[in-house]
């Protein structure tokens, strides 16, 4: 359990659930040496606050970590990151996948390295790419996982806080655990019950597939009266049973009253039991005035600013956050060891003790300081080299309403980005951020614009409306960006079964749209929405339109790919020679393959005019 002394050293009630555990790790590792593959198991720990999952968590690393074969990978969720996407796969990921040499990377990524290395961190996003379909990023990952787990068999995967998982990471693990039955994983998770209502479908997908169940219980009146007198062999019975009144049975507030008992040099008698329920009450860290009386003036700040970034804490960082030099730090850091609040990871990195410490914490900064040591924490990382990624969830927790131009700008890169490693959710809150700052008024459109793109694979009903809302402000979007968002717009209309309006709104915007590409492409998708309705009603005269919009586009030129394709469908349509009309479909590729506009992963098109080349040559 968390905490000091004997208390701290052993598990109570627990024997089943750590046979369990054992059991499970030793069957992995006998299985994959006798050859075993397809060995993945799955092992839950759930349970209240403070029933000790962490703790339990930690006995099962310990005990995959004194075998010589397994690799044990850890992860630990976040209330303070739950919105930085990916995050805790990058903390699971990213130092073993970081450690492979060039060959191992090659084989271990394959074709994927691109999509899967921004998403975990090995890369930044790359400026060349628009938009990657979260599927894409999940697909790529099952590829990883997949050529990652028998180079590094046997595989122990260990997640705490599994609640607190950002939603693109968990989306992940949910699909995974179907997976990692074929593979030599054991995947271990601990949780609260406490997810939102987006999570909680996941959670179910998870515990579908759960070979092993533990509930972890309140501990008995026995049980807490050997924790008491572990520490105070001298406490009475009725002091025992005080204690186990006010915690209810919870190992973690167990150990911590014991902490307050022997801070406070109280007797463990009778007579001072009264005191326990405001003692508990303390014990919890609830308040700012506990914390404060605790640690002082000058060591709070540190704590505060180490709540502010969550797991994997940076000193330095911290120490800039709350503007401490090096020398008053260093002290801070002891004297949060020695309290034990603190402590150090192997990789030199800082962590709370306890999650359950973390959060008090947080939740003592007083609101307004707290707003303005995120807005201090996002400069601090970008000033050290850190992402906009990384930055971006203090950039959320800041006030809105000053109009700040650089915020805004801030907030838009980093919309890109998140959506250049498949996370449009967090695109969407952080664009959803700006608008509140508000925007310049000449940069309100395209803002809308980027909003509702963000949306776009997520949640069609946003993306119209505030395309719609961008659309409608006069001169807010220069003429390419009006026929993006023209187009987008038509996709969701089409995409959501009104193939007639969508070919209408292009059109209408095709009549007003000066020559040029943009009008061309208005007029392509026009045709093609048309050419898509189950009754058309003038077949022939459309197909005239395309043969004419064919002819007059620069057959060399990239716009010329579209109107081509769609041309070779009308000329299967219609049971020309096999000949003419394969040589149109070929027309429409570059050197035999599909030109860079009308890729599948590209956002110029959408899937239906690579879709209906492939048609004309199954056909």
């Amino acid at each position: 359990m968390v905490g000091e002394g004997k208390a701290a050293q052993r598990l109570w009630e627990r024997d089943s659930e750590l046979q369990s555990a054992e059991q499970a790790v030793d069957k992995l590792c006998r299985e994959f040496a006798a050859g075993g593959t397809k060995i993945g198991e799955l092992l839950l720990f759930s349970g209240p606050p403070g029933m000790g999952k962490t703790t339990m968590l930690e006995q099962v690393r310990r005990i995959a970590g004194a075998r010589k074969d397994p690799t044990v990978l850890f992860a630990r969720g976040s209330e303070r990151q739950k919105h930085e996407p990916f995050r805790v796969l990058r903390q699971l990921l990213l130092p073993v996948l970081g450690d492979l040499d060039p060959d191992e990377r090659t084989d271990v990524f394959g074709n994927w390295y691109n999509i899967v290395a921004p998403a975990i961190g090995l890369e930044p996003p790359s400026d060349e790419v628009e938009r990657i379909d979260p599927q894409g990023v999940h697909d790529g990952l099952d590829f990883v996982i997949t050529q990652l787990a028998p180079r590094r068999a046997p595989l122990v995967v260990v997640i705490d806080d599994l609640h607190a998982v950002d939603q693109e990471s968990l989306t992940w693990l949910a699909s995974f655990v179907l997976r990692a039955r074929e593979l030599p994983v054991l995947l271990v998770f601990a949780y609260r019950h406490e997810f939102d209502d987006v999570a909680r479908p996941l959670l179910l997908q998870i515990l579908d597939r759960a070979e092993r169940r533990h509930e972890l219980m309140p501990l008995n009146p026995l049980s807490i009266a050997e924790i008491v007198h572990s520490e105070f062999a001298e406490a009475d019975d009725a002091f025992c049973r005080q204690v186990w009144a006010v915690t209810a049975g919870a190992p973690f507030d167990t150990v911590a009253l014991l902490r307050e008992v022997r801070d406070q040099n109280l007797e463990p008698v009778e007579e001072n039991s009264p005191r326990l329920r405001d003692l508990a009450a303390a014990a919890r860290g609830q308040g700012r005035d506990y914390w404060l009386d605790k640690l002082g003036p000058t060591i709070i700040q540190f704590a505060w600013a180490a709540a502010l970034l969550g797991t994997e804490i940076n000193e330095e960082l911290a120490a800039a956050i709350c503007a401490q030099g090096p020398a008053q730090a260093a002290q801070s850091v002891r004297e949060l060891r020695r309290l034990r609040v603190l402590t150090s990871q192997p990789n030199g990195r800082l962590e709370f003790v306890h999650p359950l410490i973390a959060t008090s914490i947080y939740q003592s900064i007083p609101e307004a300081t707290r707003t303005g040591m995120h807005g201090v924490a996002a400069t601090a990382i970008e000033d050290r080299g850190g992402s906009l990624l990384s930055a971006s969830r203090h950039l959320l927790e800041t006030h809105p309403g000053e109009g700040d131009d650089l915020m805004v700008r801030k907030l838009r890169r980093a919309a890109a980005e998140n959506l250049a490693i498949g996370a449009p959710e967090a695109a969407r809150r952080c664009l959803e951020r700006a608008l509140a700052e508000p925007p310049d008024e000449d940069d309100r459109a395209e803002v809308l614009y980027e909003l509702g793109s963000a949306a776009l694979l997520t949640d069609p009903d946003a993306t119209a409306n505030q395309l719609r809302r961008a659309l409608d402000i006069e001169d807010g979007l220069s003429p390419d960006l009006r026929v993006e968002a023209v187009f987008r717009l038509s996709e969701v209309i089409a995409h959501g079964g009104d193939l007639t309006g969508a070919a209408r709104l292009c059109l209408s915007e095709a009549e007003t749209t000066p020559e040029g590409l943009g009008k061309d492409r208005l007029l392509t998708a026009h045709l093609l929405y048309t050419a898509l309705q189950r009754d058309e009603d003038n077949g022939p005269d459309r197909a005239r339109k395309v043969t004419e919009l064919a002819a007059r586009i620069d057959e060399e030129s990239e716009a010329s790919r579209p109107v081509r394709a769609l041309h070779a469908w009308d000329l299967t349509l219609k049971g020309t020679p096999t000949a003419e009309a394969l040589r149109a479909a070929e027309d429409a590729l570059v050197n035999g393959r599909l030109p860079r506009s009308l890729g599948w992963t590209n956002t110029t098109w959408n899937f239906e005019l690579p879709a209906l080349l492939g048609l004309c040559f199954a056909y």
